[in-house]
């Protein structure tokens, strides 16, 4: 069974497993997952520079999203909408340089 495709933009045609989205999301649900700790914290780079982070807090079943320049905090009860903050964090930087 072949890739699942998710969009094509100019002939070049993108698979679920390369999507910088999903590989967020898989991650975030990792910490919601994780039982080791009531808060799992990660860090999220571009170019190895950290441009946001995202605390999971158990108790409250919430993701505490940290955006480092310009400083930015907000609280999610959603998966994806976080997930899009972090993406559009990391497009960002990827795109000033």
């Amino acid at each position: 069974m072949g890739s699942l495709l998710i969009f094509c933009f100019g002939g070049e045609q993108e698979t679920v497993e390369h999507s910088q989205l999903v590989q967020i999301i898989r991650r975030l649900d990792a910490m919601k997952h994780d039982q080791t700790a009531k808060r799992q914290k990660r860090t999220f780079e571009q170019f190895g520079i950290p441009v946001c982070e995202v605390t999971y807090v158990q108790g409250s079943d919430e993701y505490v999203f940290v955006r480092f320049r310009p400083y930015e905090r907000s609280c999610f009860d959603d998966i994806d909408l976080v997930a899009i903050e972090v993406y559009d964090c990391l497009y960002d930087l990827q795109h000033t340089f």
